[in-house]
């Protein structure tokens, strides 16, 4: 079984890396105020600049087991580069925050099947192993699911405030 190892790291095996892409697009004079305004639109805050990008804390919520919230701040880095044929908004979060929950919920369940190998022997323990694993590595992939889906509304509400009318796509890294 390989999820044990992923949800047994310290830190996250990969970062969520989401591109906003328009056809080059002339050079923008306001990126700094219209990046602002953007993000307090949505209640949030950055820090930075056009020339060394922004980071931002992006405030979320995940259930532990699919039942125990927890509240997260996951730190996002905004950043704009352009090509000969694309100009594009790169937003990139390592979900430490997420995965940390989730490993928690591990160890509970580590120190549950403990305790039921101590009352029930080893087979209630291998079951607790089992089923409790999975429940919260499927609990995870929400929880990294959701956090994607949050990014991509921003890089879209951030990408159009930059490109206003510009035909765009997303990319995932």
């Amino acid at each position: 079984m390989n999820w044990l190892p992923d949800m047994a790291r310290k830190q996250p095996r990969r970062t969520l890396e989401l591109s906003y892409q328009v056809p080059t697009a002339p050079g923008l004079e306001t990126t700094d105020a219209t990046v602002a305004v953007a993000l307090r639109r949505r209640g949030l805050q950055a820090t930075g600049s056009v020339i060394e990008g922004w980071n931002l804390s992006l405030p979320g919520r995940t259930r532990v087991y699919g039942l125990i919230p927890r509240e997260l701040d996951e730190s996002v880095d905004l950043r704009l580069s352009s090509g000969p044929e694309y100009s594009q908004l790169v937003l990139r979060c390592h979900p430490a925050e997420t995965h940390a929950a989730h490993a928690a919920g591990l160890a509970g369940v580590l120190a549950m099947a403990a305790a039921v190998w101590i009352t029930g022997g080893l087979l209630a323990a291998v079951t607790t192993v089992i089923a409790g694993g999975l429940l919260v590595e499927v609990t995870r992939h929400w929880a990294i699911d959701a956090l994607e889906q949050q990014l991509r509304r921003l890089a879209g509400d951030i990408g159009s405030a930059l490109w206003p009318g510009q035909p765009a796509q997303i990319n995932v890294a």
